[in-house]
């Protein structure tokens, strides 16, 4: 699977809300940074995750453009909240040589 590929699994997983999936993706340095958290290791990322997905009854991520450069994926995205709320995000993921999410940086435009 290539990285833009691994990259679309994430989101599906992602809105599926699939935590021990989302674990088998992330390496166990992995960081993220969005517009209100800031985690680093696996488990912290994880658990950020956890919160974001126990405060919503539906999440989706819908890529709108994914552009690759070597192993960063920036990924312009459409987040659906609960059917209804809307939100522009741009990520830039970044993947490690075996091909975990080592970083994830999200931007709410």
């Amino acid at each position: 699977m290539d990285l833009l590929d691994k990259c679309n699994y994430y989101f599906k997983v992602f809105s599926k809300k699939k935590i021990d999936e989302l674990s088998e993706l992330f390496s166990d340095d992995i960081t993220l940074r969005d517009w209100e958290n800031n985690a680093s290791g696996k488990s912290e990322v994880l658990n950020v995750n956890k919160k974001i997905f126990n405060n919503l009854e539906s999440i989706s991520v819908v890529p709108i453009n994914l552009y690759q450069n070597e192993n960063k994926i920036i990924a312009e995205l459409e987040i659906i909240i609960n059917g209804k709320e809307k939100i522009l995000v741009v990520d830039i993921i970044s993947f490690n040589n075996d091909g975990k999410i080592k970083s994830i940086k999200a931007f709410k435009c």
